[in-house]
């Protein structure tokens, strides 16, 4: 299978009051990361990533999760559905959430160290791989597709959707093309706390698609 790497896009999701944070840093920092943010709100499952924090990554360049910056290959993932409904997580407003939006070509040529899976990085079935080429090994059909939950006939599609690419240490903010927002009120919000940092080159969009 040939993919074009520039064409793959990888996305973060935030609560929004992380945002001038990242900002001050001038990076997305792992939680191990000499700079990360004691006040970080967490969204999510959050028994889950303590769960798996201090788990070993098996490849280079190893350590463990809290090494890595986590990005997903699909927007609207089954852990948004998740965070917005409150379904075993704290429930979370979509105008709450912002998105991080980066391709695979732009952490290579920032000169990022990553890894990816096939599936949720959590789950003990998911591989890991740290070679492009290995890329191939992903489930594009269900990245892209528009159904993610688990059926008789396909009782694993939920963990493929969640294929993850970890980024090592930190993403700096030249890295991101993009911040993904659920309405224009949070889009003035955003846009107005990077002129306040002098930051003009991402563009802010509002993609209401982007959430359930």
């Amino acid at each position: 299978m040939v993919l074009n790497i520039s064409n793959i896009k990888l996305y973060r999701i935030t609560h929004k009051d992380n945002l001038d944070d990242i900002l001050t840093k001038g990076m997305l920092c792992s939680p191990n990361h000499k700079h990360a943010n004691p006040n970080f709100k967490q969204i999510g499952d959050i028994s889950l990533i303590q769960t798996r924090s201090n788990r070993a990554i098996p490849i280079k360049p190893y350590g463990c999760f809290k090494d890595y910056v986590s990005f997903y290959f699909c927007n609207k993932s089954p852990m948004l559905y998740e965070i917005q409904n409150g379904f075993k997580v704290t429930m979370v407003k979509p105008q709450d959430i912002i998105y991080f939006v980066t391709t695979i070509r732009r952490t290579k040529e920032e000169g990022c160290n990553y890894i990816f899976t096939d599936g949720h990085a959590a789950a003990i079935s998911s591989q890991f791989f740290n070679v492009d080429e290995d890329l191939k090994n992903i489930d594009w059909n269900v990245i892209n597709g528009q159904y993610w939950f688990d059926t008789a006939e396909d009782p694993d599609r939920k963990r493929r959707k969640q294929a993850e690419f970890l980024v090592y240490l930190q993403v700096p903010l030249s890295t991101i093309i993009g911040i993904g927002v659920f309405n224009n009120n949070i889009k003035n919000d955003v846009e107005a706390l990077l002129q306040s940092y002098n930051i003009n080159k991402i563009i802010v969009k509002v993609k209401e698609d982007y959430y359930y």
